[in-house]
């Protein structure tokens, strides 16, 4: 079991296809467009471009954490005062393995996977890793494990 785990984490994170495409904005954002689109977009995290270079990440909780429980005026607020800046990405070859590591480290439950360009391409979240490696094992012949 063992030894297919490890297969299985070494896989290339480009194969979570359950991955969303990540939903983007630029940094002039308002706080409350941005918690809008979080809500209507139904995810978790937006991503902070300048063109198509990654320079931030802004997620539920830096909504919670940094917005919620101070009185700053949400509809003039910008995205790039409360965003966290330049968040880690990952490219579409590293392993799934490498991404958890990367989360776990930094704290952190979205990863953005870019492409060999530094392109954006998705947002992956702990919980999609979660289910893709669940769906795996559920459907895996018991033989395997």
């Amino acid at each position: 079991m063992k030894h297919q785990l490890k297969e299985i984490l070494e896989r290339s994170i480009s194969e979570l296809g359950a991955a969303k495409r990540a939903i983007h904005c630029e940094p002039e954002l308002s706080i409350q467009a941005a918690i809008a689109t979080l809500k209507s977009a139904n995810v978790g995290s937006l991503v902070i471009t300048e063109g198509t270079r990654v320079v931030g990440i802004f997620t539920e909780r830096d909504v919670l954490l940094k917005c919620a429980l101070q009185e700053i005026p949400l509809g003039s607020a910008k995205v790039a005062d409360y965003m966290t800046p330049n968040p880690v990405c990952v490219q579409r070859f590293e392993t799934i393995a490498n991404a958890l590591l990367k989360m776990k480290e930094g704290k952190f439950r979205h990863i953005i996977i870019v492409d060999s360009y530094g392109n954006l391409e998705k947002v992956v979240s702990l919980r999609e890793i979660m289910d893709y490696l669940i769906t795996i094992f559920l459907t895996a012949d018991s033989k395997e494990f």
